[in-house]
């Protein structure tokens, strides 16, 4: 673990140097400079809280992870709204967002749960403090991923203090671990994966050990695409549900979600090199799943896009019973009311292929062997 600490800590000064070092990006990058600091700071108290843990909750080691159910698939196939479909089940747990950046320890977690009900006791002044501010800065994002302390986030942000979360390519696009996190089944060795997986579990752990260990641990990740073979190796009694979406819609889709983050970064255009990197690593989930599930086909139920909008409630069921996963009764009823509502809402995410100087042309022939072996907007049988 130290070794470990080591290694994290010198990637999160690398970074800072590459941004302090590299001309461009104008005011942005000297904020960056400055702030990074803090930002390292952050994911030392992230490390001071597991040690914390060490010595006052060491029960947490001996909480079992049974059956969890992982949500993954290419970034904007809508791995998003099933997350928050299936989290309504009360038999499930699965993080949040202040949990993924303040509370990955035990301790800290406790502490904030502790600071939630102080707050509620004097009337919520900074719950309503921090309302506001989610109304006020958040609110443009509601359309291509919405963002709320409080609500189900992808935990790939547990990965923050080892420097491996996939985001921080929208900063840093030229740090090549980060590439290959992406990739892990395939680019890590043995050993790093056995880091990375070793990791996440003493997470999940620490989560459910506050939160209920009684409960089916959920969790959702698009970036998780690359490694689900590591996924099923850790947690061998695993479900998956693999979210799908024809690639005519998720390379453009994936495009403009990431421009906000390129620009906040400082970055005033798509690098060409970025967007070919994007698009090569799209091309590699839709195969990588595809190869997985030839392995893992009892353990992995596929949803196509087109189903989750029109037959939410009939995807996820037919899913669950493919998995061999129960579904009570009133999770049952969420799931209908899930339904009518999915029916009725449309996304106000805009964006076209030629956005990005790309067309249909292109992205068929790219994807041509995803073509082959998927069969997009046609329900729930989306692998050929």
């Amino acid at each position: 673990m130290l070794k470990l600490f080591v290694v994290s800590h010198l990637r999160l000064c690398k970074l800072w140097l590459q941004c302090a070092l590299t001309p461009g990006r104008g005011w942005i990058r000297l904020l960056l400079v400055l702030i990074w600091p803090l930002f390292i700071v952050l994911q030392f108290g992230h490390w001071l809280a597991f040690l914390a843990d060490e010595l006052l909750f060491r029960g947490y080691r001996k909480v079992a992870i049974t059956r969890p159910l992982f949500v993954v698939g290419p970034p904007r196939s809508g791995t998003t709204h099933l997350h928050h479909v299936l989290s309504a089940d009360a038999d499930t747990t699965t993080f949040s967002l202040w949990e993924c950046l303040f509370g990955l320890s035990v301790t800290a977690k406790k502490l904030v749960v502790l600071l939630i009900a102080i707050d509620r006791r004097s009337g919520r002044p900074f719950g309503r403090l921090i309302d506001f501010c989610e109304r006020r800065w958040l609110s443009a994002m509601e359309d291509v991923h919405p963002l709320r302390l409080n609500a189900p986030e992808e935990d790939f942000l547990a990965f923050m203090p080892l420097a491996q979360c996939f985001i921080l390519i929208v900063i840093f696009p030229k740090a090549e671990w980060l590439w290959r996190t992406a990739r892990l089944d395939v680019e890590m060795s043995a050993s790093e994966r056995e880091v990375w997986a070793d990791w996440y579990r003493l997470c999940v752990q620490k989560h459910l050990y506050v939160f209920g260990a009684d409960k089916t641990f959920l969790s959702k990740n698009a970036s998780f695409s690359g490694s689900v073979k590591t996924l099923l190796q850790t947690f061998p009694d695993a479900s998956l549900i693999v979210c799908s979406r024809n690639p005519l819609k998720t390379v453009p889709s994936q495009l403009s979600s990431l421009l906000p983050g390129l620009h906040a970064a400082g970055f005033k255009t798509l690098d060409p090199n970025f967007k070919q990197g994007i698009i090569e690593l799209l091309e590699f989930y839709y195969l990588h799943l595809y190869q997985v599930a030839q392995e893992y086909s009892r353990q992995m139920a596929f949803i196509d896009n087109a189903a989750l909008r029109n037959d939410l409630a009939q995807a996820v069921t037919s899913a669950f019973v493919h998995l061999g996963r129960p579904l009570s009764d009133e999770f049952a009823a969420r799931l209908d009311r899930a339904d009518q509502q999915s029916r009725s809402s449309s996304s106000g995410h805009r964006y076209r292929l030629e956005d990005f100087d790309l067309n249909e042309q292109q992205i068929r022939h790219r994807f041509a062997a995803v073509y082959e072996r998927y069969r997009f907007a046609e329900g729930e049988a989306v692998l050929r």
